[in-house]
């Protein structure tokens, strides 16, 4: 079969990480004004925590954008053997390690990936504490210790999974 590349939706991007810099920048002014008040520091901070929450907000949509926009990387690619998800770091969910995909509790943007047991206990063992316990709190909200975002992919949530659970099905049928 031949490699499925997921790109995010292009057209929002930019647009939304333009509108959390405009709202960045004026905390920012509220904040210099509010100095000029001689108010509490902590009322002064208020807007500039905001401001710099919406300044990392507005990066984490323009970097995919530019990562697929300028260097073709897809935000997913669904191979024969393997899913390769190319977000701030590349990591790939091996079919081998997987027991099944599927949307988790809180909601259907979020692909859950319920892994065979081994590989479960192996990634828990060698995750550093802070890493594991992110799994465990992980494994209590959404089910799963890891899993796909959905949310502004060129592909719905729902053809996505089906997508995965099939692939998944090949693997095993080829590799049983």
């Amino acid at each position: 079969m031949e490699n499925v590349k997921i790109y995010h939706s292009l057209g929002r991007g930019p647009v939304i990480a333009a509108i959390c810099f405009i709202v960045a920048g004026l905390c920012e002014l509220i904040a210099y004004g509010l100095g000029f008040l001689t108010l509490t520091g902590s009322v002064r901070w208020t807007p500039s925590l905001i401001g710099l929450f919406g300044v990392g907000l507005g990066f984490s949509f323009l970097i995919p954008w530019w990562k697929e926009k300028n260097k073709k990387i897809p935000f997913l690619e669904v191979t024969d053997d393997k899913v390769v998800m190319n977000s701030l770091k590349s990591w790939e969910i091996p079919f081998s390690e997987v027991e099944e995909f599927f949307f988790t509790d809180i909601t259907k943007q979020l692909i859950g990936i319920r892994y065979k047991e081994n590989v479960e206990a192996q990634k828990l063992e060698s995750a550093h504490s802070a890493g594991n316990a992110v799994r465990q709190m992980n494994k209590m909200l959404i089910g799963a210790q890891e899993g796909i975002p959905t949310y502004r992919l060129s592909m719905k949530p729902q053809p996505l999974l089906d997508l995965l659970n099939q692939r998944l099905e090949a693997y095993r049928s080829t590799h049983a």
